[in-house]
């Protein structure tokens, strides 16, 4: 069961920080030609359709202000968002109207993909901090599509993708100790931001800790144990949401690590008769 959302203030440390080498805040690139996930967006085929084809596919969006929703649960479905600056959250209600994380768009992932299927948005998006978009409108990529074999292929394998990615998310994150999901959790945003061309191993999270424990299913105590256990064995190096992976050979062997096994007993040997 995910831990139920609710906000908490973050942790200070007075004068302390952490270098985070290139997750500065890039500014929006101008057109896909300048943009450094371009290649990540749409098939590489498709740039030689001409620029009046990708104006007609992709689309800027003004800039979705932090807290400021992109879609509510039930919203008819009508375009994907490629993030190309920012983050944002996927929000699921309860019926007593608490909230938890059910997962996290980074630099290069796309909003919308779960919703075609139905026809209406899942989950309420919302954005961690100010985050420039990029719309797709589904029924210009559906008609472009039709003619262009290398853009279906792009869709089917964006769509194969989060089907994947989800279903590793669920292993990942619904198995073993509370150290090993946050160890699990640290990599894998290493891994997702190394797609986007930023450092795997020095990271600037988007959420605080409350909202990454709610997305693990793990209370704020139980983080802020961890973090302080992590930094302790020289795992990792944190201050506020600056994160430093300092022995990503050590996390991804407490990810790995499973419980050991207490072997079976052996048989009772038999005797035979006139043996006691």
């Amino acid at each position: 069961m995910r831990y139920h959302f609710t906000a908490c203030p973050e942790t200070s440390v007075q004068g302390a920080s952490l270098a985070v080498a290139g997750h500065s805040s890039p500014s929006r690139a101008v057109g896909c030609g300048a943009c450094r996930l371009a290649s990540q967006c749409l098939p590489l085929a498709l740039k030689g359709a001409g620029n009046e084809t990708l104006e007609r596919l992709v689309q800027q969006t003004p800039l979705l202000e932090k807290g400021r929703m992109l879609h509510q649960r039930g919203a008819p479905f009508e375009n994907l968002y490629v993030v190309q600056v920012g983050a944002l959250k996927g929000i699921i209600e309860d019926t007593d109207g608490s909230e938890a994380i059910a997962r996290f768009y980074l630099p290069g992932e796309i909003v919308g993909l779960h919703a075609i299927s139905r026809g209406r948005v899942g989950l309420n998006i919302v954005a961690l901090e100010t985050s420039a978009l990029c719309r797709i409108p589904y029924d210009v990529l559906q008609h472009h599509a039709g003619s262009s074999p290398a853009l279906m292929h792009w869709l089917l394998c964006r769509i194969s993708a989060e089907i994947l990615a989800e279903q590793e998310t669920r292993m990942a994150f619904t198995s073993g100790n509370a150290a090993q999901v946050l160890a699990r959790a640290l990599i894998d945003l290493g891994r997702r931001f190394a797609a986007a061309g930023l450092s795997p191993t020095r990271l600037r999270l988007p959420m605080n800790r409350c909202e990454l424990g709610s997305y693990l299913g793990l209370t704020p105590e139980t983080m802020s144990r961890l973090f302080q256990r992590f930094m302790r064995q020289g795992l990792i190096a944190a201050v506020r949401r600056e994160i430093e992976l300092l022995d990503t050979d050590g996390l991804r062997r407490l990810a790995e690590r499973r419980a050991a096994r207490i072997p079976a007993p052996h048989p009772e040997p038999a005797y035979a008769a006139g043996q006691a």
